[in-house]
């Protein structure tokens, strides 16, 4: 028996529209166990769903595979046939994670996943155990957003806990050195430890020159985009991880920025809900060492906010150039949407009018005053832009990579004469420069016509 055809399509509807619901009530519930939110607090930061769009559409990708079909009879789940399916594996990862403590290890979460009622069979102990072990790995990245997990190896590279690099930085043996089922044995916050120099370097001796040198004065002029591309030909990358933010390299000048600015909010404001386990590894990535985390007072996250300020925001043409890229963005990106809160920081221009009469845009001003570090922020909380930061006090973290993209800035030098009147990176010399230029010139017309009054007057004297 057949239906009439529109009868087929309002069923082929409904059936969609039930899926969309079904994977709407997953991601809600993956963020809330996340953060340990309400689901009103997360109608608040409706960008949130770029990072869910991320994790369907980009990071699940590879639990589809065949090589993952381990992971879904230990949650009584089937074969995932729809990637929207793997959040069942993230979120039963996730519930274990709640109650465990920041020692708890890989194989930990794989025996308590064992012992939970959902779980279908009970692996031998000569079965290969590896994926499971990468599929948790995963999950542990996906919910800190510190590195992206490697999930695909080729036949000649065996399994392990490895994260994918940084572009530009070469890989070593050191993370490939010890057998998966020793790593997983290790707690996680060593497992992640291990990972930290790749990504962040030994930061201590940048931070040591700099305050040497005193020049841990970061100038907007310096650093806003519309100066990064014209001067410099800057091109941005938009990365999945916290820890690439403002890497910059500059043999192919590119400088990665994240992409989820809605993620680092959340934290912000409900980071001390999140579970001691993710916690720790966000921890172990800190480049600040244990006794200067206990005298900062400003966050990472709150680090990451403010630099689309600095980058995009505080300057006209650079706000366009963040129209141009979010658009590149969209356009890369299929069926994911972009970080709303991106458009907002980087796109809006804060302050409007004069000196006397100033008048701010609402939409910055609604966001909570705790995404802003405490050193840029009013009396009343609000967010309060400068010419000039401190790395140490608004950056102590990213501070070093402003400094030495600055740094790469300040050494591009203007080409024609038009470049040299919008080069305003040091406004002190720009105005040093015109200003001479100018008296210097007005003095030169006015001797030229003093000589020419004076070669009048001699013709008319003969």
């Amino acid at each position: 028996m057949f239906l009439p055809r529109e009868e087929s399509d309002d069923l082929e509807k409904k059936g969609q529209s039930v899926i969309e619901q079904v994977t709407y009530n997953k991601r809600s519930e993956f963020v809330q166990l996340l953060f340990d939110v309400k689901p009103t607090a997360i109608t608040n930061f409706p960008g949130i769903e770029s990072f869910c769009d991320y994790l369907e559409h980009d990071a699940f990708q590879p639990l589809m595979g065949p090589t993952f079909g381990l992971i879904w009879g230990m949650i009584s789940c089937a074969n995932p046939k729809e990637i929207a399916d793997c959040w069942d594996w993230s979120l039963a990862v996730l519930q274990v994670l709640r109650s465990e403590q920041s020692g708890i290890s890989i194989h930990d979460l794989f025996q308590r996943l064992e012992q939970s009622g959902n779980s279908k069979q009970k692996l031998g102990p000569e079965q290969d155990k590896s994926y499971v072990y990468i599929a948790i790995f995963g999950v542990l990245c996906w919910s800190s957003l510190v590195v992206r997990p490697r999930l695909i190896f080729t036949d000649d590279v065996a399994p392990n806990l490895t994260c994918l690099l940084p572009l530009g930085f070469k890989s070593t043996n050191a993370s490939t050195s010890h057998r998966i089922s020793d790593r997983c044995m290790r707690p996680i916050l060593t497992t992640f430890r291990s990972f930290k120099p790749q990504h962040w370097g030994d930061q201590s001796d940048d931070r040591t020159q700099i305050g040497a040198t005193e020049m841990d004065s970061l100038y907007q002029a310096s650093l806003n985009i519309h100066v990064l591309r014209h001067f410099g030909k800057v091109t941005i990358q938009w990365v999945d991880t916290i820890s690439e933010h403002l890497r910059f390299n500059p043999a192919n000048r590119r400088l990665s920025l994240f992409r989820f600015p809605t993620f680092c909010a959340l934290l912000v404001i409900h980071g001390d809900n999140v579970c001691s386990a993710i916690r720790s590894v966000a921890d172990q990535f800190d480049p600040l060492s244990q006794e200067d985390r206990d005298q900062c007072c400003v966050s990472l996250e709150q680090e990451i906010i403010l630099s689309y300020r600095l980058l995009f925001g505080q300057d006209g043409k650079s706000r366009k150039l963040a129209r141009g890229e979010v658009c590149k963005l969209k356009s890369s990106l299929a069926k994911q949407n972009v970080d709303v809160m991106l458009l907002d920081l980087c796109e809006r221009k804060y302050e409007h009018g004069s000196l006397w009469w100033k008048r701010y845009d609402k939409v910055l001003r609604s966001y909570p005053s705790e995404i802003w570090p405490i050193t840029c922020r009013t009396i009343e909380g609000h967010l309060q832009q400068n010419d000039v930061y401190n790395a140490r006090d608004s950056f102590p973290r990213l501070g070093p990579r402003l400094i030495k993209l600055q740094q790469f800035s300040s050494r591009q030098r203007p080409s024609k004469l038009t470049d040299l009147w919008r080069d305003r990176r040091n406004p002190l010399q720009w105005y040093t420069f015109w200003a001479v230029l100018l008296v210097g010139g007005v003095a030169n017309v006015l001797a030229a016509l003093q000589l020419a009054v004076g070669v009048a007057q001699l013709k008319a004297s003969l």
